[in-house]
């Protein structure tokens, strides 16, 4: 990961994998890759790398705080924020219940 070489990353498997980047539209996709040829030098400003638990591929996660949430305002926050109060409120109110107990009769 110095200044002429691509960025690798290697998965808990040991193997190896090269980020690559392709032009879509005006949208650009980043994806990983086992062959070397064509890689980019740099991890995107703004991401991290993330692996899958069950496949061990790597993936990028943009991180938080990032450039898309300074532009929207943290929207999707705002929404997480709203469910969480929510089911705090309903989980205090299970809390609150008072718990009766029933006799277990044995045979």
């Amino acid at each position: 990961m110095g200044w002429f070489s691509p960025f690798i990353y290697k998965n808990k498997k040991g193997k190896k994998f090269w980020l690559h980047m392709k032009q879509r539209g005006k949208g650009v996709l980043y994806f990983f890759s086992k062959n070397p040829d064509g890689a980019i030098n740099d991890l995107p400003k703004g991401f991290t790398v993330i692996e899958n638990e069950k496949t061990g591929l790597p993936l990028l996660k943009r991180k938080e705080g990032g450039m898309l949430d300074n532009i929207l305002g943290g929207i999707g926050k705002k929404k997480e924020a709203k469910e969480g109060e929510e089911s705090k409120e309903g989980e205090a109110a299970k809390e609150e219940a008072p718990v009766q107990e029933v006799p277990v009769e044995e045979k």
